[in-house]
């Protein structure tokens, strides 16, 4: 998991390094720092209110239908490899009015490839 580089400091490896659990510093607003859609986990800051999503996106937060807000996931996962919850249900419709991609790109953000 970790390696030393040239310069003998610790880093991660490639891949761990994509999907972090806990928010990085400095390195942007998301655990994942990639291109491709993964998933997941957020909470509110200001109503505590929890939700997940298969629509998550490095550096984009969705917002939440309570407060208003904008929210950052404070995890992060690949779809490929779901353990357990975090299943995508693809029938389940995405609130494209809330989620910061879809309304940057000016389209469903799930067209993305």
């Amino acid at each position: 998991m970790y390696k030393h580089n040239k310069d003998g400091h610790t880093r991660l490896s490639k891949l761990n390094s994509r999907f972090l659990e806990a928010r990085p510093k400095g390195e942007g607003l998301t655990p994942y720092q990639g291109k491709k859609r993964c998933f997941g986990e957020y909470k509110c800051p200001k109503c505590k209110r929890k939700w997940m999503s298969g629509n998550s996106w490095a550096n984009m937060g969705q917002e939440c239908i309570k407060c208003h807000i904008n929210v950052y996931p404070h995890k992060q996962r690949p779809l490929e490899k779901p353990d357990g919850l975090d299943v995508s249900d693809q029938s389940k419709e995405h609130p494209q009015h809330l989620c910061e991609k879809c309304k940057v790109l000016g389209y469903y953000c799930r067209r993305v490839q």
